[in-house]
């Protein structure tokens, strides 16, 4: 049989003889040095691993302690010239209708107002892109200190879009009253609805800010339109749109504001529309001081947790009265309660098939 090779050598081992140890500037050395690599490489990536470790739990963190502001206040731009002059959208874009002069000198009156309101609180602001709420926000503003305030503009915040195009007739909202305000859509534009939708994706990047962003000891500023403003309220203190639909539009450059209350026994702070805002929506009092309804109307929930994870208030919901005599007599034979599947309608079963009975 053939001797083994030594591993170090070309010539023949013995049998039995020991293999010698390469020295350590041959092939050994090159192996303990990518050995020392590969651990100094481990030790690296375990050091980025626990500062992204780190990161996410502060973030968790973060997420679980939001920051509130003081104030978030919704403020309608001043006079424009569609407001006093309809024809104007026939030629001009309901996006480029500009303040008049009066409506001017609205908004640098209500600077002082919410001046008055918010003192010397950091301002973080918002506004539609229509022109007459960028006036009417770059006026206002200005009489604020420099570097107190933030401005940024957000298409969602836009009015409700009456035709998409030039208005070269006043719509017609015949219909609107007897189909309903909040779901009635205007040909070729929006609904009151299709406006709600995208504030409550507006609402979800407020929420988001007031996790990245210290909001405490700050106040919002809102400046949008009228039936823009009423649905933010209606978004965020959970209005039904028949509350809704007896709202009014408040006045140019009057403004909403929701305040922000202590926390409760549940350790949650909640928002709460002041006085002069409910009055200025119309809100009938005997509709909001309702026993069922409470301050439900002018407070947000305390134990809400975010706005795109609002429960639905199944536990809130009340039970309409039965008049089981009238449902006998039109021919209903079953009555089951609600369910999520459902709906928040009582369902019944009358000769064709279920249908919804209430709401």
């Amino acid at each position: 049989d053939a001797a083994p090779l030594c591993a170090c050598h070309s010539r023949p081992r013995a049998r039995g003889a020991r293999a010698r140890r390469p020295p350590m500037g041959g092939d050994g050395g090159t192996h303990l040095s990518a050995h020392v690599s590969a651990l100094y490489a481990s030790t690296a990536l375990l050091s980025l691993a626990l500062v992204w470790l780190s990161y996410r739990l502060h973030t968790l963190d973060q997420v679980r302690k939001p920051t509130y502001p003081r104030y978030v206040v919704l403020i309608r731009h001043a006079e424009s010239e569609g407001n006093v002059d309809v024809d104007a959208y026939r030629t001009i874009g309901d996006p480029l209708i500009p303040l008049t002069a009066r409506g001017r000198a609205q908004a640098e009156a209500m600077a002082h107002r919410l001046r008055e309101l918010i003192g010397e609180l950091r301002v973080w602001a918002f506004t539609s892109p229509y022109l007459r709420s960028r006036e009417t926000a770059s006026i206002a503003l200005a009489q604020f200190p420099p570097g107190s305030y933030r401005l940024a503009e957000d298409p969602r915040l836009r009015e409700q879009e009456f035709a998409g195009g030039f208005q070269h007739s006043v719509p017609d909202r015949s219909e609107q009253r007897l189909y309903s305000k909040f779901f009635w859509r205007f040909p070729g534009g929006e609904s009151a609805a299709d406006v709600y939708d995208r504030l409550s994706m507006f609402m979800d990047t407020l929420w988001r800010d007031m996790h990245r962003v210290d909001l405490s000891g700050s106040a919002v500023l809102i400046f949008a339109h009228g039936l823009t403003n009423r649905l933010f309220c209606m978004r965020w203190l959970h209005w039904s749109p028949r509350v809704f639909e007896q709202t009014r539009n408040p006045p140019n450059c009057g403004f909403l504001v929701l305040a922000l209350q202590p926390a409760d026994a549940s350790g949650h702070p909640y928002y709460r529309l002041t006085a002069e805002s409910v009055r200025q929506l119309g809100l009938p009092a005997e509709l909001w001081a309702e026993s069922e309804l409470g301050d439900t109307l002018v407070m947000s929930d305390p134990a809400e947790s975010a706005p795109s994870s609002w429960s639905l208030g199944l536990s809130r919901l009340h039970a309409p009265h039965v008049d089981c005599a009238a449902l006998h007599a039109a021919g209903v034979r079953k009555l089951t309660p609600p369910t999520i599947a459902g709906g928040s309608g009582w369902r019944s079963r009358a000769g064709n098939g279920w249908r919804a009975d209430g709401a």
